[in-house]
């Protein structure tokens, strides 16, 4: 039995629960096969310490399994017993997978969204109940989950422990089946992968990648061919700042708003981490998009002008809100936190930019101070500044339109642009959520800041 998703949004994780089971079983199966294998990893044994620290915190892990509902499509074992049974089996299936596994290329699993998000599948019927909500927005939890998550990621995900996955062989995401999605994603259909992104095809075993995070970074072969930037020498242009698909748009939003609940509306001050210049974009507007698992996943400059902060603001990693949980009167989310991605931009762990973009020669359309979010999610562990724009700095940095930022590694989710209010904003058409079929192109025109009458 599936669970109904009325409106799948990231691509992240399956539509059909069945499939994410099914992955979840496969290493169940694998890690009960295992059973007393070796002690724990460092990283995995501090967050069981952690968890029976306090009573409150062993309850509430002990609950959020017991909370999850004793029927089908939740109890899905043969012998009619959870898949995943406690916090001690969560931590059992954490443990190989820092020390182990790296995301396999699946067909099957890429139509369904699931690609590399082994934690979240884990979590995902745990986190949608009562006391999962509590668990995974308690702070000392996050710091701990953190720090397995940063673990995978320079213990197998950034290391030739993860070449396994980067190959041609049928799970491999160098495939001929792998590639073909990945360049069709790149809006290159029919186009050779080496023809779109750099690699080495000379080192015929992983085409000159180092790893499954190196892979995951790749680069464009030429970025300004391939994505050259929109309407550049008009500064009233604001291009995209990710291969992304629009996901809300947002007038008028307020300083405080209940953005845990239905429709999910943006909390400014939150979202910006109660930063200083949060006033400036009260009343303002919201652009919000989103990317899918096989996306170019670094972040570009919206605007020329200068970088006058940047910072990655710690949050949680498999928070969702109860509306997309078992509260919910159609089931909860088999994709959390997919449906989400409203709250998690005021929770999850996040890098935020403030730019001041240059004003037009003719003093007309004036942009002022814009922000640029970009959010990480479940599995996604590092949100990265590039080197040139971390804080603190003695003086703005200047920026020019289209320029890197940064990157997400081991994925990436979704990203916020935010306007200050009183500017007159003209879309693109493909930029009103529902209207582009695909990912908006990193660098295209997105939105024209109309010149000024007064």
């Amino acid at each position: 039995m599936s669970v109904p998703l009325t409106h799948r949004v990231g691509g992240w994780l399956p539509p059909d629960s069945d499939v994410l089971l099914h992955w979840v079983r496969r290493l169940v199966k694998e890690v009960d096969r295992r059973a007393g294998h070796k002690e724990f990893s460092p990283v995995v044994k501090d967050l069981r310490t952690l968890i029976e620290s306090t009573p409150r915190l062993r309850m509430l892990a002990s609950a959020m399994f017991d909370e999850v509902p004793d029927k089908d499509p939740y109890r899905t074992d043969p012998n009619g017993c959870r898949q995943v049974r406690d916090y001690h089996h969560m931590l059992c299936l954490f443990d190989i997978i820092v020390n182990e596994k790296a995301p396999e290329w699946s067909k099957t699993e890429y139509n369904s969204g699931l690609i590399g998000f082994p934690f979240n599948a884990i979590l995902d019927w745990p986190m949608a109940t009562p006391s999962g909500y509590a668990f995974f927005l308690d702070k000392e939890v996050n710091v701990q989950l953190r720090n397995v998550l940063n673990y995978w990621r320079d213990n197998v995900l950034k290391t030739s422990k993860s070449l396994y996955v980067v190959t041609k062989n049928e799970k491999g995401w160098l495939s001929d089946e792998a590639t073909v999605c990945v360049v069709d994603d790149a809006g290159a259909h029919g186009s050779p992968f080496h023809d779109i992104f750099k690699c080495d095809l000379s080192d015929e075993d992983h085409w000159g990648f180092k790893s499954w995070d190196d892979f995951f970074v790749r680069e464009f072969k030429d970025i300004n061919v391939l994505r050259p930037v929109g309407r550049k020498d008009d500064l009233r242009w604001v291009v995209n700042s990710c291969e992304s698909k629009p996901f809300s748009l947002q007038m008028n939003v307020k300083e405080y708003d209940t953005f845990w609940l239905k429709g999910q509306p943006y909390s400014v001050a939150e979202m910006m981490g109660h930063h200083e210049n949060a006033a400036d974009f009260v009343d303002g507007t919201v652009y919000q998009a989103f990317l899918s698992a096989t996306s170019y996943h670094r972040w570009n400059s919206p605007v020329k002008g200068r970088v006058v902060h940047a910072e990655v603001i710690e949050g949680t990693y498999f928070s969702e809100p109860t509306i997309t949980g078992f509260t919910n009167p159609v089931g909860p989310d088999p994709a959390a936190p997919d449906q989400a991605q409203g709250y998690i931009t005021h929770v999850a762990t996040r890098a935020m930019f403030l730019i001041e973009a240059d004003d037009p020669k003719d003093g007309g359309g004036s942009i002022g101070l814009i922000c640029a979010i970009y959010v990480g999610m479940a599995d996604v562990s590092t949100c990265e500044i590039a080197n040139k724009f971390k804080f603190p700095r003695s003086k703005p940095i200047a920026v020019e339109k289209g320029e890197e930022l940064g990157m997400f590694h081991h994925g990436g989710s979704t990203h916020c642009l935010l306007f200050p209010k009183d500017l007159q904003l003209r879309w693109v058409t493909e930029a009103f959520p529902g209207a582009a079929k695909k990912n908006l192109p990193i660098r295209s025109r997105l939105v024209y800041v109309e010149k000024n009458e007064g």
